[in-house]
């Protein structure tokens, strides 16, 4: 959870930093939430690209992991119908056989090699867990070494995002301030504040065709890339 009074108040210190003047409660309000949801489409996206690349490139497990930790909250477990039918919705991957406290996960082959297991007599000695592999649009099919199974499969699917952020605040002396009563923080990780404040510049550079106040979000962004990169 990230306090939405703390990417306010830097929002306005930077944007006074550069004399742009002030950010109504209005606009950053809908600033806030566009990069709330462009960060979490992101999540989904980079899930997508890092889990579709992580049976080539082993170093992608730690990438896969943190996006997940990200997701963990807006995630639920569905049956899988007739274990062959995914179910609609945005899955992470992760496909599994069991449910509760005896779910395991089943690790994706080609179905060429399942051919392989199950035809011979030799190679069915080496197949000693469940496995899945795609068939088709929303459609697998999971098989051990007794044959295909069709009942007890699960995936993972993203049922859920963050709640609309707001900077709640009453009206004193003409003046906007903070109201913590009516305030909804952004729920998303802490390690997103800095690309909040980022992105909460730059769609106000824009919006005021401020040239000089999206460089300052860019310039941050820059900052912030190279403290990741350390």
């Amino acid at each position: 959870m990230i306090s939405i009074d703390t990417v306010y108040q830097t929002v306005q210190a930077l944007a006074n930093k550069e004399q742009r003047g002030y950010i109504t409660p209005q606009e950053f309000n809908l600033f806030a939430n566009q990069a709330l949801n462009d960060i979490f489409d992101q999540y989904i996206y980079d899930l997508a690209a890092f889990t579709e690349r992580r049976p080539k490139m082993d170093m992608l497990g730690d990438s896969v992991g943190t996006v997940m930790r990200k997701l963990e909250a807006y995630t639920s477990f569905v049956n899988v119908t007739g274990g062959t039918t995914l179910p609609p919705g945005v899955h992470t991957g992760q496909i599994f056989l069991g449910a509760g406290g005896t779910r395991r996960t089943l690790k994706e082959i080609d179905p060429d090699l399942v051919s392989d297991f199950y035809a011979s007599k030799w190679h069915k000695q080496g197949f000693t867990d469940a496995v899945f592999f795609k068939d088709g649009h929303k459609r697998i099919q999971v098989w051990d070494k007794t044959g295909q199974i069709l009942t007890n499969v699960t995936v993972e699917v993203i049922s859920g995002r963050p709640a609309m952020c707001y900077w709640g605040y009453t009206v004193v002396n003409e003046k906007a301030t903070y109201n913590p009563g009516t305030t909804q923080n952004i729920d998303l990780d802490p390690a997103e504040q800095a690309d909040i404040v980022i992105k909460i510049l730059k769609m106000a550079g824009i919006s005021t065709e401020d040239q000089q106040l999206y460089s300052a979000g860019a310039a941050e962004d820059a900052v912030n890339t190279q403290e990741e990169n350390k």
